[in-house]
Order: C-alpha cells, then structure tokens, then sequence
C-alpha cells in the first residue's frame, strides 16, 4: 500500500512539475499562425489574445501583446469599388470595420461583404478574427489594421499655351487626366490638329497659325470621350519683310529647276506628305539651328522676282546663307519621310517629327540620310549646296504642321508657343452633347 502511495505520490509531483513546466515554457508558438494579408500586404497583428490550452484543457495560459507598430498604410488603392482580398487564418470568425475620415462605412462579418464603391478620402480598415471557447481548445482573438487612400477620379482637364499668337506662330494644348483607352480629337480651321501621347494619361497637339492666316478670333474644339473643351485663339498680324530677288533666269539651271516638269515633280513628292502623319512625338526639347550661317531671307518675306512687283511669292521658309559643304542637322528627333534630289528643290530631305510636325531642307548638296531612318537631334542628314532653284550656297529650312508653313525661328526660343501648353491653366469647359 504504501508503495502504491509512493507512486501515486511521485505520478502527481511529475504531473504537477510537468504541468508547472509547459505552463511556464508556454509562448505564442501554441497560438494559431497569425499572419494574415490583405490586398497582397502581409500583415502582423496590432492586437493579439490567446487563450492557450494546456494538459488536455484543464489549464489554459493567457497571452497578450500590442504592437501597434504593424498598422500598415497601403497607399493609394486608385479605383473603387472595392473588393477585399483577405488570406486570414483558418477557423477563425470575422469581423471587418472600415472607416473614412473615422466614420464607420461598414461593420459587419465578413460574409457580408460586398464591393464597395468608395468616395475619395482616407480609410482605416480594421478587421478582428475571433476563435471562440471550446473544451480541450484555445481561444482568442487577433486584430489587424491598415490604412488607404482613396484618390478623387480626376476629370480630363485642358492646360493651353499662349492664345494671342502671331501669324507664323504654333498654338499647344495638353490635355491630362484622359482615362486609358480614349484618343483625344481636336477641330479648327487653323489647321491640322492631331493628339501625340505626352507621358501617362497625357495627351499633346501643336497646331499651326500658317503666315496666311487672316488675323482674327478661332476656335478649337476639342473631344475628349465624354468631355468638349473650346479654346478661343486671337490671332495677332505679322509685318513680313519684302524682298526683290535677283535671278539669272538664263541659266540653264535655274530654266530646269523652274519647268513645268519641275513643278509636276515638286507637286507629286511634296504635298502628299502634307496629310501624312505619325501618331507618335519624336521630338523632344528646343528645335536647333540645323546650319550656320546668315539669314539671308526671312520667313514670310514677299519675294519679288527681277523688280517686277505686278507679281510676288510668300516665302515659306529661311534662308541661312553658308558656305557649300557646311554640315546640315536633323533641327529634332524625327522619322526621315523622304531624301532625294528633286528638280525645284534639288537635293532634299524631310522629317516627320510626329503629330503631322515636318522639317525641310532644300538645296543640299549632298544627303545623309535615307527614307526609314530615325534621326537624333543634331544627327548628320546632309551638307549646304545651291542644288535646284537656287542663286547661291545656302539652306532653305522649313517647318510645317500639315500643309500650313511656321516661322522656324519661333522655335528656337524657350517662350515659343510650340512649348508653352504646360504654362497656362485652364480653357473653358462645355458640357459634352448627348
């Protein structure tokens, strides 16, 4: 009997030291995995509760712990509605509270939830897993909280560059905020109007005010999916120069140059590519000087031939005077449309620069570049000649948007209206028909 004593004795001491033992070794490895993620961003609990059994449940060790320092802020989520993704732990019950600005917005199990289309603001989700009382079992309750921010959805806005240009100047507009999927359109009679991606959800167009144009008040419209803009241009007049040309009109050259076959040529290569145009902007930063030298006649002078003023022709482009042989540069970056010699223009070279923007460079004597090839600014495309109409070594450079010709020269300077769209804010909005 005593014996038997003795053991018991000894069974109840070692089950009583054991039970001290795991009581006191006890920690949160009893504890379910309470790693959680939320909208693909792990979480750690800010709040932890755990009840762990221990000895079949006839002890159970309370473990606590606060670590605030496990709130989350997942930054802008872009778009509602909102779904919540949730990997949480397994058999446990939930509770989500999500609260904008601290007013709650939802406060409900989990199962309840259902996409929500949010307002723009600043949310605080706080999501509770609870695992209740049960015999030989722990129970507790883990919490979890993150923070994020809803984005306003941003309304296509129209920032324009300057509205009173000169004849000879560009007009810009940038359009931000345009969703993906849609391609700004603009309307005017100033001419050719086509949208180039300008960076995300950006849009650019540059549209011309040709030397031609009739000063005055123009619109452009401008579609946006749902949106129209207006855009009021003023149009201010230029004072061109005038110029009496003196030509050798003997020369064999200069007959070649000015035949009818000549003008035919010049007609079927120039024009057409008039209406061509890439969808995408190559060039980027100022437009540099392709060659230097003098001006010898200015854009927009009214040329006479030979005094003879009964008759007169408006010079499209610059002359810049230089020796035969000097190096010609692409003025941008830019796509080589066509590199040939022509008759009128002798040897001939022109760059789409994207949106329907085109660079010319007549009367090369020599050509360095090729139909297809992607030019650099500053890239070697030829040298100065006297080539096709000519009466002396020089470059007639030209800049076009469509078939109307721009003052070259106003895109050498930073506060040209080709660069200006980002400086002034807003154009009038109107309500798009429907």
């Amino acid at each position: 009997m005593r014996k038997f004593l003795f053991v018991v004795l000894i069974a109840v001491f070692g089950f009583v030291g054991y039970g001290f033992y795991a009581y006191t070794v006890a920690d949160w490895r009893l504890a379910p995995d309470p790693r959680a993620v939320v909208m693909e961003t792990s979480l750690a609990p800010t709040e932890a509760e755990w009840h762990a059994s221990l000895l079949m449940g006839l002890v159970r060790k309370a473990l606590s712990e606060e670590n605030p320092g496990a709130e989350k802020a997942l930054g802008s989520i872009g778009e509602s509605p909102l779904d919540l993704p949730l990997t949480l732990p397994q058999g446990f019950a939930y509770r989500v509270r999500l609260l904008r600005y601290s007013v709650p917005v939802f406060d409900e199990r989990l199962s309840a939830w259902e996409p929500l289309a949010l307002e723009a603001g600043e949310y605080a989700l706080d999501i509770t897993c609870s695992a209740p009382e049960a015999a030989g079992q722990g129970y507790g309750s883990f919490r979890y909280r993150c923070t994020f921010t809803v984005e306003p959805k941003l309304e296509p806005t129209l920032l324009t560059g300057r509205l009173e240009p000169e004849q000879g100047d560009i007009v810009s507009l940038r359009l931000v905020h345009v969703p993906p999927g849609i391609t700004p359109r603009a309307e005017t009679e100033l001419g050719m109007a086509i949208f180039t991606p300008d960076g995300a959800d950006a849009w650019y167009v540059a549209i011309p005010v040709s030397n031609t144009q009739a000063p005055g008040r123009y619109e452009i419209l401008v579609q946006a999916g749902d949106r129209d803009f207006v855009v009021a241009v003023n149009v201010l007049p230029f004072v061109f120069a005038e110029q009496n040309l003196i030509v050798n009109t003997e020369s064999a050259l200069i007959s070649e140059a000015s035949s009818p076959a000549a003008y035919r040529e010049y007609r079927a290569k120039i024009p057409p590519l008039f209406e061509t145009f890439d969808a995408e902007r190559y060039w980027h930063g100022f437009f540099i000087r392709p060659t230097i030298g003098r001006i010898s006649t200015e854009f927009g002078t009214i040329r006479y031939t030979n005094g003879n003023y009964e008759s007169f022709r408006t010079h499209n482009g610059m002359d810049i005077a230089a020796p035969e042989g000097s190096s010609v540069f692409a003025a941008n970056a830019g796509r080589v449309v066509l590199a040939e010699r022509l008759l009128n223009t002798g040897n001939t070279v022109v760059i789409e620069h994207g949106g329907g923007l085109k660079s010319y460079y007549f009367h090369l004597s020599r050509i360095d570049a090729a139909p297809g090839d992607m030019v650099e600014k500053g890239t070697l495309i030829g040298e100065v000649g006297s080539t096709g109409y000519s009466t002396g070594p020089h470059l007639h450079y030209e800049i076009r948007i469509g078939n109307r010709p721009v003052n070259p020269d106003m895109l050498f300077t930073a506060n040209a209206g080709i660069y200006s769209a980002a400086n002034v804010k807003l154009a009038h909005a109107l309500p798009a028909p429907r």
